[in-house]
Parts: C-alpha cells; structure tokens; sequence
C-alpha cells in the first residue's frame, strides 16, 4: 500500500546557483480584479506622455500612469521630471502597489513652485524579477513640482521607488506561470510571476525570468535544470512558424536534466500564450540529441509532465456522503465496498490519490459520532476493499495526497502535521512534518491541502488563509517554511478550500453574499465566483483543471461554466442529499 519508485531526483540541478532579488513583506488585503489577457506587442500599450499646459496635479497623476511602463529604465515617467530630479531618482528602489493614490495639496506655494501630499494603501510589492508580494502598509510621502522655462509643470523632488495603482498594474502587467522543478524532477512547480506587456519579446523575457531561479520564498522546495550561468538567446525560425531558442554554457548537462529542461522552457512558454513550435538548441546542437526537430507542448517526452492537467481530469468524481465513499457515475452513484459508514461509525471525509501503477488509494476519516466529539480515526486502503485503521486521535483535518499518492497528509489535533509514507510493510510510516518555520500561522489548522505539485501547502488557520512552502529533507522529518497569509473581502470567513490544477486555490466560506472564490497563491488577485443557485454555507470544495464541485447547503453542486452571467450552480446529477466531493488528486 503507498509503494512508488521514485525518478531520478534531480541532484546535479540543485547544485546550480539560484539567486534572485525579493522582498519581506507583510499580508494584507486586496480587491476583487479582473485580468485581460497577455499582450505581448509594445505598439498595443498606451503610455502617457506630458500633456502641454496641464494642471500640477494632473502632471502628477500622469506620471504615476506611466510608473507603470518600465520600458527603456521607466523613460515614460522620467519625461515628467526635472533635469534634475531625472538624474536623482532611483526607480528601482522598489515597487508598491496600492489600491488608489491620494494627491493632497498642501493649498500653497508660489507662482512656480507647488507641493503635494501622496497617500495610498499599499497592498503589494512587486519585485525585479516580477514577484508579487503580499503587503499591508500605509503609504505617505511628499512630492514637489516646479515650473520649467516652457512653462509646464515638472516633478522636481521626489521619493524613490515607483508607486503603482492597483489598475494599472493590472493593466500594464500580465500573470505568468514560469515553471521549475519539484526535488524529485517528477512534476512542474508554477511560480506566478508578473511581466510587462509592453516587452518587446515576452519569450526572451520569460527564459531570463526561469534562468533567474524561483522566487525566495519557493526557493527551499524547488529546484531548476537551469544553470544560473547559462545564457539564452531568441530567434525566429527561418522558414515556419515558431521560434528558436539557442542556449549556451550548459556544461556537461545529462540528458535526463536537458529533458527537464526542455519541459520548464515549453511549459512556460505554451501557458503564456508565446506560439510555437520551438527548437530548442544548446551550443549549436539539439537541447536533446534524441530529439533534433520542433518541440510542443505534445511532444511525447513531456506529455507525463503537463502541468494543467490534474488525475482528476482522468477519474470519476466521488463524493462521502450518508453510507461512505461512492464514485458517482454517469447512472448515478456506486458505493465502493469496504468504505462504507458501519459499526457506530461515521466516515466523515476523504482524499484519493492514484499511485504510479494506476491503483486508487483512499485516505479517509470516521468518528464515533457525526456530531465530532467522538474519537476520530484515519482509514487506509484501496478503493473496493476495507481499508485498516492507521491512527487515532481527537481530531483530524480532510486528508490530502501528495503526487503520485506518494504519501497522505492531514493534521491532528488542530496542530500536529503528519505525513504517512508507504513502505514494504503494510503499516504506512509515519512522520510528523517540523512547523517551527511557520511560528505565524500557530494551531487551530481546519484544513490543509496539498498542491498539484506537492511542493506547498494551503491551510485554514484561525479564520485566515495560509500558503507554506514543503522543504523537503533526505534525513530528518520534512519542514513546512515561509507561510504567507492570503486575504478575502472583510468579513468573509474561509471555511474549505482545494488546489486547482492551473495552481490557483479554491475557497468556500460562510456569507450569502460571497460564499466562493478563486485566488492566486501569490496574492495578487482573488476574486469571487458565481452564486447563482448557490445556498451558502460552503463546507466543503474540490476542483479539476475544468470543474469545480462545492457541497452547499442542500446538496453537492457543479459550477456549469459558461459566458459571463451564464455561469451558474446545478446539483450533480444522480447524487441524493448532501455529499461532500472528492476529486482524485
């Protein structure tokens, strides 16, 4: 039970060097956004540019419109400046997101000379590398304008650092998924970065992002089979569509971690949207000897590694309700022997996780009572037969497979992580995972999922959000490090939650008015889904890469995804009662 071999781990990739700049920041909350899609040409971005006799103010809003076009070291913005304070400013002492700029006069000042006030609360930070970080501050400085020998108002004094509102981020800047490796090199870990869309070549910009390494807080669970001192070209083919991607100073890189390497650069590639195909050349040869044509996202060597597709998008649904685990079919619903509720016991929940032999494997947790003051007990086994009793305790959380149902979380007591690994006994082992790196979140864990990748953890902690990075360890239990709190609208409280496959997570929560949304794991956006048919309160949640399954107040629902207001809520077909969904993971 649990048994896998294991990949290569991808060891001679962690010896690359991978640094990158970053920012502490503290969490914060953020507004619902929408988000257009990637456009790459620079001609498609409207940049301010001074505007002859306008108001100080106006030339002071106008020049916080074009802080956000980095293009050519921010030369947008510095057209609104002195000579003088051109030279001076450093943009690059970083970059704040806030929800709105306040512009205050300071109701003085002479004939050429005016003073203004600026406040706004910063809601994040943006690094170099296009890190999105959560923060929670209060922004408040001063800037000064003069009038010029033209006559028109100019910026002459001012803090370093680009403030940018939350719009026109959103407007000038596109989310991206650049993709690096999982310690084992068995799966693709997307970190969300946030790229211009005026850059002249979003390709060449994306290579210099991966080859920069993941960002600091993923940097203990991830790996790269991209050395940092590599370099990285890109052309256009001479006669096709596509583009040629000509890589140098790999060194004595295996094929094994050129073929990796292939998967990061394709992968992220073909998710934004950049067209290919591509040849990927390494010091004038083929990346990958044995495979000297094009590359797409269908090539057979990375077809294992498709990061958007989930196991559940190749099972069937399941659901925990009354009587135990049942897989729900086309002709309505078929119990799985031995998971059933029998003997004064009640299960509860469940995780599936399939294992690399293609076998289901089912965790799930009883109680003595429904109610939940009973003891409760952890369940292992396959799917049709009756599974053993592994632990016991108090209380413990919905259970979450890792990849390849290579081990099975849940967390006991409201504090205790545990982690049960297969072995060639039949008794898994079991590990309790070292939290000392996340002091922040504290007790009181109601839910914990593992994602896609088995590189984070998401968790409901004292009513708020929590993502942590999974550091793995060759001797010595696991650690979970580097938790970042993600926030809803005031007053929704986050009940369940799942990873979807694309590596946003879903959340369910009490309130009528906002009872689901959607989130980024970096906090940049979160926005709240339909809730149309929807009965609220959410108790629990589970998603494929096209499905998303919630368990209201009445019944276990389907969000039927169409155009704008054609999205809407249905019960499942041929499911009676409440039911809990269960989504292979």
């Amino acid at each position: 039970m649990m048994r896998r071999t294991r990949k290569t781990i991808v060891a001679a990739a962690s010896a690359a060097a991978l640094v990158l700049s970053g920012c502490t920041t503290m969490p914060g909350d953020t507004t619902p956004q929408a988000i257009r899609p990637f456009e790459a040409p620079a001609h498609d971005i409207e940049v301010p540019t001074p505007r002859p006799d306008a108001a100080p103010d106006l030339v002071l809003r106008d020049f916080y419109a074009a802080s956000a076009h980095p293009t050519d070291d921010y030369a947008a913005a510095k057209k609104f400046l002195t000579d003088d304070a051109r030279e001076k400013w450093n943009p690059h002492a970083g970059r704040w997101i806030v929800d709105g700029i306040n512009v205050i006069g300071d109701g003085g000042g002479d004939e050429d000379a005016r003073s203004f006030g600026t406040r706004g609360s910063i809601v994040g930070a943006l690094a170099e590398n296009g890190a999105y970080e959560t923060q929670s501050a209060l922004y408040e400085d001063s800037v000064e304008l003069r009038m010029n020998e033209e006559g028109q108002w100019r910026i002459a004094r001012l803090p370093d650092g680009v403030l940018l509102e939350r719009q026109a981020f959103l407007d000038s800047h596109a989310p991206r998924n650049v993709y690096f490796l999982d310690p084992s090199g068995n799966q693709l870990v997307p970190d969300n970065r946030w790229i211009y869309r005026g850059v002249g070549d979003a390709a060449m910009e994306l290579l210099k992002t991966m080859r920069g390494g993941p960002r600091n807080r993923l940097m203990p669970g991830v790996t790269s089979s991209f050395p940092a001192e590599a370099a990285v070209e890109v052309g256009r083919q001479e006669e096709g569509p596509g583009r040629v991607i000509r890589l140098t100073g790999l060194g004595d890189l295996d094929e094994t971690l050129r073929r990796l390497l292939a998967a990061q650069i394709v992968w992220t590639l073909a998710s934004a949207d950049v067209r290919g195909p591509w040849v990927l050349e390494a010091d004038g040869r083929p990346l990958v000897e044995s495979h000297p044509g094009p590359w797409t996202r269908d090539s057979d060597e990375l077809r294992t590694l498709d990061p958007t597709k989930g196991p559940g998008d190749r099972a069937p649904l399941h659901a925990v309700e009354t009587g135990g685990v049942v897989e729900v079919t086309d002709n309505g619903q078929r119990k799985l022997p031995g998971w059933t509720s029998e003997g004064g016991r009640v299960l509860v929940s469940a995780g599936i996780g399939v294992d690399e032999a293609g076998t289901r494997l089912i965790a799930g947790v009883s109680r003595a009572d429904r109610g939940g003051s009973g003891e409760s007990s952890l369940l292992l086994g396959r799917a049709g037969v009756a599974p053993e009793r592994v632990l016991s305790a108090k209380s413990l959380t919905r259970p979450s497979w890792s990849p390849d149902a290579a081990s099975v979380w849940t967390v006991v007591d409201g504090d205790r992580v545990l982690r049960l690994v297969g072995n060639s006994s039949a008794v898994p082992a079991v590990e309790e995972i070292d939290v000392s790196g996340i002091p922040e979140v504290g007790g009181g864990i109601s839910e914990l999922r593992v994602d896609p990748s088995g590189t984070q953890v998401a968790m409901i902690a004292g009513g708020n959000i929590w993502i942590a990075t999974i550091e793995q360890a060759e001797s010595g239990p696991w650690r979970l490090v580097n938790a970042r709190r993600l926030s809803l609208t005031d007053g929704v409280t986050p009940v369940t939650l799942a990873w979807a496959p694309n590596s946003t997570i879903i959340v369910g929560a009490y309130g009528d008015s906002a009872p689901m949304w959607r989130i980024y794991p970096d906090g940049s956006v979160n926005y709240m889904l339909p809730k149309l048919n929807l009965s609220p309160p959410v108790a629990v949640v589970s998603a494929t890469s096209s499905k998303i399954f919630a368990l209201d107040d009445n019944a276990l629902m389907e969000l039927v995804t169409g155009e704008g207001e054609a999205q809407f809520w249905r019960a499942v077909p041929g499911v009676e009662g409440r039911a809990a969904p269960v989504t292979v993971e």
